[in-house]
């Protein structure tokens, strides 16, 4: 039943998300360096809370994170109803909502790592990711269609936070993660002490046994955890520098409403089309590809000219972000053993604040087109990192 709840809980601040930049961009008629500036004062804010509180709530703290977490963000959504100009509005997403994602996101993480065998993190955030795009595709969509208001948004985010701060499970000890690092030790000790394996190698390669181990203890070892953490800071401020002005291109092409429904039901089919790719083995290989596929991508949006090719565009660079960062993640979390895991998303957001406040500068000073290409190249970049 936590599960259950803490997904949407995490889906609906995900919603706010989108919501509330589309409102500031939409609604009230924030530029593009406006929404830059306000993108990357929302990162910062959020490494800062990661930073300050993350290691906290991973040494047990959970409950008191996810109640921090559920009271801010209903805060943040009662002044953002409550304002009518963009000062406002950028006090409540800027500062108060990253503070909510920050605390919510790290509490689930770390509860989810605790009561979850470690042979099914990966399944689970796949589903928590799948409910997320659903939610907010949904949510969107009846936004779009004039049946979800701001106080029907109030109210649910009262009710689901109130659930969520109840719901979630108490984490004691970070037992489920350390059994799991000592496993990974002693599988790679077993394998480095089966001598008799390397006999063959040592009379017909010329090698001494000495030299043979070390061979197969190289082979073995994990990627380095740093190498995952730049690939995400790399995807993040490529991606972040289009799409923190993308809500402002998209409706000049297809207008204010159309931006809301493209948002919403390529959500939608996001989630479809993640849940397929559930089976898909994650991998280094698989956020290579998945990389690579964005960054080739990434141009066609100079074709997007109705909601058809607004949603078939969207999808596109969810799901290859999505596959991306659900296998670049997997591979942190097997090199560090589960630990520290707000620091992934500390790069993630780190990222996030160099892309936001480039595009939106690039965008306003020189053009979107300049925008695409140095995005195309970042895309690469950070594909050969992952």
């Amino acid at each position: 039943m936590w599960f259950a709840i803490s997904s949407a809980y995490l889906a609906l601040i995900s919603f706010a998300d989108t919501w509330m930049f589309l409102y500031i961009a939409l609604n009230l008629g924030a530029d593009p360096t406006t929404l830059g500036i306000a993108s990357a004062i929302w990162s910062a804010v959020f490494v800062i809370s990661n930073m300050v509180f993350g290691r906290l709530v991973e040494r047990g703290h959970n409950k008191a994170g996810a109640t921090a977490s559920a009271i801010i963000f209903c805060l943040a959504i009662t002044l953002l109803l409550r304002s009518d100009n963009v000062e406002g509005a950028l006090l409540a997403y800027s500062i108060l909502h990253p503070f909510s994602v920050s605390l919510g996101r790290t509490a689930s993480s770390v509860t989810l790592l605790e009561y979850v065998s470690s042979d099914s993190w990966t399944k689970y955030n796949y589903i928590l990711n799948t409910a997320t795009f659903v939610v907010r595709g949904i949510l969107l969509i009846s936004v779009y269609a004039g049946y979800v208001t701001g106080n029907h948004v109030l109210a649910l985010s009262i009710l689901v936070s109130a659930l969520y701060a109840l719901a979630l499970p108490p984490v004691v000890l970070p037992l489920e993660r350390t059994l799991f690092r000592v496993s990974k030790q002693l599988d790679k000790l077993h394998g480095y002490l089966k001598f008799v394996d390397v006999l063959p190698e040592v009379f017909e390669g010329n090698l001494t046994p000495s030299q043979v181990l070390e061979l197969r203890w190289e082979v073995g070892r994990d990627i380095p955890s740093y190498r995952p953490l730049l690939a995400v800071f790399v995807m993040m401020a490529s991606s972040d520098a289009l799409l923190v002005v993308l809500p402002v291109v998209l409706s000049g092409s297809i207008g204010r409403l159309g931006t809301f429904l493209v948002y919403g039901i390529s959500s939608i089919a996001s989630a479809v089309a993640v849940l397929a790719l559930s089976r898909v083995k994650s991998g280094r290989v698989i956020a290579l590809v998945a990389g690579t596929g964005r960054a080739l991508t990434l141009p066609l949006v100079l074709f997007v000219g109705d909601v058809v090719t607004g949603v078939v565009y969207m999808v596109l660079m969810s799901v290859l972000l999505n596959v991306f960062n659900s296998s670049n993640y997997s591979s942190y979390l097997n090199s560090s053993s589960g630990q520290s895991t707000y620091l992934y998303w500390v790069l993630a957001e780190l990222g996030s604040i160099v892309g936001s406040l480039i595009g939106g500068y690039i965008t306003s000073y020189y053009g979107f087109t300049y925008v695409i290409a140095i995005s195309i190249v970042s895309h690469l970049i950070a594909s050969v990192l992952a």
